[in-house]
């Protein structure tokens, strides 16, 4: 359905401040109404993108983050990224919350670490029916 295809990304600049990520819970909602997914599809879509924002703030240098969503026949892709603080990793015991958040809110994740960035790319792919 072209429908659901939306032209480029939809991108979102935050800075690194913890108060500010339910504006990207909000713009994860409304990609995920524009996706045609179910309330319970939205939800997991807004909890992927808290973690995600929450292991950006955690691990990042405190410069901005960087969130960008794709919508295409209803799977979104979300990929975050920041700067990186020093050696660039993740604490073990955050990464294995990050990774179990994620496991069950998301079809698809990866959490990277790499030339100063920190990068984390979410796909939820939505199958609920949109007429009940």
């Amino acid at each position: 359905m072209d429908e659901q295809r939306v032209d480029g990304p939809i991108e979102l600049v935050l800075p690194a401040e913890a108060r500010l990520v339910r504006i990207a819970r909000l713009v994860a909602s409304g990609v995920a109404t524009t996706a045609d997914y179910d309330v319970e599809e939205v939800e997991d879509l807004r909890i992927a993108v808290d973690e995600v924002c929450s292991a950006l703030l955690e691990g990042g240098d405190g410069t901005p983050l960087m969130l960008g969503f794709e919508i295409n026949d209803r799977v979104v892709t979300l990929v975050g990224t920041t700067g990186a603080r020093g050696v660039a990793e993740f604490e073990a015991q955050r990464l294995a919350l990050s990774r179990q958040i994620l496991g069950v809110v998301a079809d698809d994740f990866d959490i990277s670490t790499d030339h100063g960035q920190i990068s984390v790319r979410v796909r939820k792919r939505g199958t609920g029916s949109v007429d009940g």
